[in-house]
């Protein structure tokens, strides 16, 4: 992780010539909302998909931090709800499907 302190993450995304999806959740601990909007607002042919109660690791997760945490953990809860229909968008939208 520390190589990855060198580079520019808005640079780096402008340099792709390809349909470009940022994702986060709105109950993500690890990477605020206002990040993905940084890298979008950087990327303006990109698409934002903010999912409502989505933790960093895709999962619906309460908002309380130790409930939150222990969602990491825990492979009994499926991916949140509205993660794979907005992917299926981009995707559709994108022509890449």
């Amino acid at each position: 992780m520390i190589s990855w302190i060198k580079y520019n993450p808005t640079e780096q995304l402008n340099k792709l010539d390809c349909p470009v999806l940022i994702v986060n959740g709105t109950r993500d601990i690890q990477v605020p909302v206002t990040d993905a909007e940084v890298l979008h607002k950087a990327k303006k042919d990109s698409k934002l998909l903010i999912v409502e109660k989505m933790n960093h690791v895709l999962k619906e997760a309460p908002e309380e931090r130790e409930g939150n945490i222990a969602a990491y953990t825990n492979p009994d809860l499926p991916i949140t709800q509205g993660l794979i229909d907005g992917i299926l968008d981009f995707f559709k939208e994108s022509d890449i499907l």
